[in-house]
């Protein structure tokens, strides 16, 4: 599963299994905030619907950046502990 949060402005999803994590490497630093990211449980389907209509995004985890590559949302991952994540943002 994974969650999803709308804030005013972002978009924000996580697998369900990293929140309330935090992975540090040097000076890098993934904080998977409850506050943040803790939104209603979704399936992939239906996180690929949220990414269409959102602006901004910020997706960390395996399956969350799974649906955002299998909808071509997203080119550059970065990874902190093995950990990926992706920053979207439409102008």
């Amino acid at each position: 599963m994974i969650y999803a949060k709308r804030h005013a402005n972002v978009l924000a999803a996580c697998d369900a299994n990293l929140l309330g994590k935090r992975f540090e490497e040097k000076e890098l630093v993934l904080d998977v905030k409850e506050s943040f990211y803790m939104g209603e449980l979704v399936e992939e389907d239906e996180l690929a619907a949220l990414l269409t209509s959102a602006r901004n995004i910020n997706l960390v985890g395996e399956k969350t950046i799974r649906v955002a590559k299998k909808n071509k949302m997203v080119g550059s991952i970065g990874r902190i502990k093995g950990v990926p994540y992706a920053m979207i943002f439409r102008l």
